[in-house]
């Protein structure tokens, strides 16, 4: 399943096509939201790139529970659901779990104040349902006016920022049917905080450490999404050297598979297993 812009998928997950193919699996990009598709025709739905749905997530998430209930859907509607809004972070933060100090607020100006109360000397204010790097930035006196005078209707995030994303950068390590797959490491551009290629971002694969693979399953555990088809945990290093979740994806993540073309094999042996009442 994928998104308007996409319909083709994106070019990291268009080898998924043939190597299902000779699983025996007749796969179709279809976009979420086409009014003619018929979701129960089809053994399972395989969510890869609806990179639109921030901007209408209602109606994402009532189409997620609407088709969990006539096929089967990977990942399962509960762990989408929670996963939407980045106010998970916040709660694994109070938990316990190593996550980046996290506060879901009503406004960027409240975000100011959440930070100084927290002592931050500096912070990253983000959408709380949002992906992409999009309006993701250093939370500043002039950033937050800014976005107040936009006008955008939505709660927000703000995080401690982790100056390490500067330095050693951000590690993503990718999970398929629960197991640790391949890691990338993202570097952000010269002027920017974000990793992500449409800003700037350089990425190069990552070795899978032991460390890695600890926090990883940690958060996944966490979260209950140690036996989804797919996850990416996101990290980076606080200043004492420790790492910490900086986001989870297992609703719509990029999960680079042209970094490593094996993950490929690795996934639609996952798929296919599932279709067969396998898994």
């Amino acid at each position: 399943m994928t998104s308007a812009r996409m319909p083709e998928l994106g070019e990291d997950d268009q080898p998924l096509l043939p190597a299902l193919a000779e699983r025996g699996l007749d796969a179709r990009p279809i976009v979420w939201n086409d009014p003619e598709a018929d979701w129960a025709s089809y053994d399972a739905v395989v969510v890869r790139s609806p990179w639109d749905y921030p901007t209408q997530a209602e109606a994402f998430l009532d189409w997620y529970e609407k088709t969990s209930t006539v096929t089967e859907l990977h990942n399962s509607l509960d762990v989408v659901r929670a996963n939407q809004h980045k106010g998970y972070l916040g709660t694994l933060w109070e938990r316990g779990v190593p996550a980046i100090p996290t506060s879901t607020v009503g406004s960027p100006t409240e975000a100011l104040a959440v930070a100084r109360r927290h002592g931050w000397e500096q912070s990253v204010i983000k959408p709380a349902v949002g992906l992409g790097g999009r309006n993701v930035a250093l939370l500043t006196p002039e950033r937050a006016a800014e976005l107040e005078e936009s006008g955008m209707a939505t709660q927000w995030c703000v995080q401690q920022f982790m100056p390490s994303i500067r330095t050693e950068g951000e590690l993503s390590l990718v999970y398929v049917n629960g197991e640790a797959s391949h890691a990338i490491l993202k570097h952000p551009g010269d002027s920017d905080i974000r990793v992500h290629e449409g800003h700037g971002g350089r990425h190069s694969p990552y070795p899978v450490t032991d460390e890695l693979r600890e926090i990883g399953d940690q958060v996944l555990t966490a979260c209950g999404a140690s036996n989804e088809l797919f996850a990416r945990v996101d990290v980076v290093r606080d200043e004492s050297g420790q790492l910490r979740l900086m986001e989870l994806d297992v609703t719509s993540p990029c999960l680079y598979f042209l970094y490593r073309p094996s993950s490929v094999d690795m996934f639609a042996d996952a798929v296919a297993a599932r279709v067969h009442g396998d898994r």
